[in-house]
């Protein structure tokens, strides 16, 4: 509420009043700005100084995870269970354990020595939501790395896991393959204003890189979406402008994204939700010195080049950047949204923007989705008509998820550390395309008990002939294969673990009483060379069998997909076994060309003939 004109006049009289109006006292900033790794450069004042004003954005904001992105660690924020059980991957340990108020690691040195071991303390965390990485603190001549640690805590499912086991790879005894450096990599978009700061010490040969890095704040703050604070701060500090009102200026130095044109709001969130390299490339000398050139209410794309399909790659693996995209240039990979949204109809053709559909401020902070437009209304609200008649539309119950836009229209295609999520590239289902290309469909993400020329034929009884039948899969497998399943065993690693997740999701079809083949298939799936495969496969059969029960369960819960090859092996059998003789009086029949018999056994030869498709297509995806 607005003080009365009258008494405001009366007070800003009082010299005493007046002078308490240049300054509120000490900066709450300035404390922090003395900490290790925070500047207060190019005008940041950090989250700390916004609250004292928008208490309410502030508390709203502290309940996301992008607040807690990145972190020092303390005894109310790691998620980790620090109590010394081992921890053993691929032939090797890691013990995770405490000391006071230390947070340690017992890990090996090196791969070339295994009995090598030393003791890394935790001095910075990522993550909070699904999982949290640790880093340490090195000490390199006079400058500071933060490095990786061999192990993550996986927080929904309670457990530790190495690193190796989370990306999309097969398994590898390196433990130290993914030790990646803050400074030059996580530093971009889990922070606030990031300055990487990295000395040019290339003529040192061998020498490990140095840095100087600085962010204006830990974690994706205020500033990361409404530009820097201190003109707006400033302005503020007067009462006058408080109640009266601020000027224009000072109004626009705090930038309001939900204001900003359909290009400019986009660039917000693109600036870290889509991987992308500088632009023009010459850039990337200052990036890693003082950070992206991109501030909030600038264009993106005047700044930065997004990462395609086609992008060439300097040095290294050539075929780094491509397989992080399906066939036809979708992303399977996580951090590629923006690709997805401009590659999007609704972005190109109306004025769909991020806040269309998501909300910084309100909602369940997993996903962040707009409470006020729930379910399929984040679509109606542009597409009207379709509204009006849900089931002409999609031909299916409209209370059910074959009415789901999202769920035909925005899939769940995209890996990212040992969860599948949502495609952010708005399209048609095509299954055609999808064959030929090697990526999921839609319809049978759900149908797992179809094929892709099913699919083809109910999609041209309802929407017409454009939807063509698909003659050869891209992988080989033959067409009268479901497709989960044949993509289950043939596709790369990608696929298989799209498909691994999807068949047990509680939106798809057939019912859990019905799935007696896809819990054989999903069973082999437990021997996957790759372990993201196998997590996945695993918690599918633990899902149908929490919905259809056939006691199975006891089973399931004792296997560890991170476990060595042999009792890896051992499980797929005891499985397999175990539906054989379970699931008879329990599941209905399987259904034709699942290459499961009426004895409930797979036809092992045709599963392993399909395996073989996967041929030498190595994969290995990080982040």
């Amino acid at each position: 509420m607005r003080a009365p004109l009258t008494l405001l006049l009366a007070a800003l009289a009082a010299p005493i009043f007046v002078a308490s109006s240049l300054s509120w006292g000490p900066d709450p900033s300035a404390a922090i700005a003395a900490q290790e790794l925070v500047h207060r450069n190019g005008g940041h004042v950090g989250s700390a100084i916004c609250r004292d004003c928008h208490e309410d954005h502030y508390t709203s904001w502290r309940r996301t995870h992008h607040a807690q992105m990145t972190q020092r660690p303390g005894a109310d924020n790691v998620r980790g269970v620090f109590d010394g059980r081992v921890v053993r991957y691929e032939g090797q340990e890691a013990r995770p354990f405490r000391d006071g108020d230390r947070f340690l690691i017992d890990v090996p040195t090196t791969n070339a020595e295994a009995h090598g071991r030393r003791i890394a303390e935790v001095a910075l965390m990522v993550g909070s939501r699904r999982y949290q990485q640790y880093f340490e603190r090195q000490q390199r001549g006079d400058s500071v790395a933060f490095v990786r640690l061999p192990i993550l805590w996986h927080i929904e499912q309670q457990r530790w896991l190495h690193l190796n086991t989370v990306f999309l790879g097969p398994d590898d005894a390196n433990w130290h393959a993914h030790a990646a450096t803050w400074n030059e990599n996580c530093i971009f978009c889990h922070n606030t204003a990031p300055e990487p700061r990295a000395r040019n010490n290339a003529a040192r040969a061998g020498a490990l890189p140095q840095f100087d890095s600085e962010v204006a704040e830990l974690g994706i703050s205020c500033e990361s979406c409404h530009g820097p604070g201190a003109e707006h701060a400033r302005a503020h500090q007067s009462p006058l402008v408080r109640y009266v009102g601020a000027g224009d200026g000072a109004e626009a130095a705090a930038k309001n994204p939900s204001r900003f044109d359909q290009e400019r709001a986009v660039s917000v969130c693109g600036q870290c939700h889509g991987a992308r390299l500088p632009n023009p490339l010459a850039r990337v000398r200052d990036w890693f010195h003082s950070g992206p050139t991109y501030r909030v209410g600038d264009k993106l794309l005047e700044h930065v080049t997004p990462i395609e399909r086609d992008t060439k790659v300097l040095s290294g693996d050539p075929e780094q950047y491509s397989l992080r995209f399906w066939g036809d240039g979708t992303a399977r990979l996580s951090a590629y949204e923006l690709q997805g949204v401009l590659a999007s109809p609704c972005y190109q053709q109306g004025t769909m923007t991020c806040q269309s559909c998501h909300s910084m401020h309100t909602g369940d902070p997993h996903g962040q989705l707009r409470p006020d437009r729930p379910g399929n209304q984040l679509c109606t609200q542009c597409h009207e008509t379709i509204a009006k008649d849900v089931r002409a539309h999609t031909h299916h119950d409209p209370a059910g998820s074959g009415s789901s836009c999202v769920e035909c229209h925005m899939p769940k295609i995209v890996y990212g550390v040992l969860e599948i999520h949502r495609s952010h590239r708005i399209e048609l289902p095509d299954p055609a395309r999808d064959a030929e290309t090697a990526r999921p469909h839609a319809c049978t993400l759900c149908h797992t008990d179809r094929t892709l020329p099913w699919a083809a034929q109910q999609m041209q009884q309802w929407w017409g002939p454009k939807f063509r039948t698909p003659v050869q899969r891209a992988d080989r497998a033959p067409l009268a294969v479901p497709d989960a399943i044949a993509s289950l065993h043939a596709g790369d690693a990608a696929v298989r673990a799209v498909y691994a997740a999807a068949i047990g999701r509680a939106t798809t079809a057939p019912a859990a009483t019905d799935t007696v083949a896809q819990r054989a298939h999903l069973a082999v799936a437990m021997g996957d060379g790759y372990p993201s495969v196998r997590w996945l496969a695993q918690r599918s059969l633990q899902q149908l069998e929490q919905r259809a029960p056939i006691g199975l369960a006891e089973l399931l819960h004792g296997i560890d997909s991170m476990a060595g090859p042999q009792p890896r092996r051992d499980a797929v059998f005891a499985t397999l076994d175990g539906i054989a003789h379970k699931a008879g009086n329990r599941l209905m029949p399987p259904t034709t060309g699942a290459l499961l018999g009426t004895d409930l056994r797979l036809d092992l030869p045709a599963v392993i003939r399909l395996t073989d498709l996967q041929g030498r297509n190595v994969i290995s995806i990080g982040e």
